[in-house]
């Protein structure tokens, strides 16, 4: 189950790096008129800093605490940002030698985190009248 589970999420991870090339700079700060709506950039900054925090506990076998290293926001940085803190979780993964049940909570944690995002995306990003990827499965 765990290989499943690596298989889908690194599909996910993916996924988000098909996003950006359809996104504007401007669009990247839209904010929607519903109520506590955010913005991609908002969502890309959480999920960049989520993949390098549970890259890190994934390794060390434990929670380590949340941190982003992204410190500008252009589509360029995400773009690179996104690669490079999905390829650092994939590598943390693929670096375990000996999975046990806290390692395999925080990899369940991270998955469904990206799943979150990305479903909170399809709303916004169909909010703004645009279309995803087709990578996007569950839009």
């Amino acid at each position: 189950m765990r290989e499943a589970l690596i298989g889908r999420l690194i599909d996910r991870i993916n996924a988000f790096g098909d996003l950006i090339p359809q996104i504007s700079a401007q669009e990247m700060d839209v904010i929607l008129d519903v109520p506590k709506d955010k913005s991609i950039s908002q969502h890309l900054w959480c999920v960049v800093g989520a993949r390098e925090s549970y890259a890190r506990a994934i390794s060390v076998g434990e929670w380590q605490g949340f941190s982003c290293s992204l410190q500008s926001l252009g589509i360029a940085d995400f773009e690179q940002a996104l690669q490079s803190s999905g390829d650092a979780l994939v590598a943390a993964i693929h670096a375990v030698e000996n999975w046990n049940e806290r390692r395999d909570q925080l990899l369940l944690a991270v998955a469904e985190h990206e799943v979150m995002h990305e479903g909170q995306l399809i709303r916004h990003v169909y909010g703004m009248g645009k279309e995803l990827p087709d990578s996007w499965v569950w839009a």
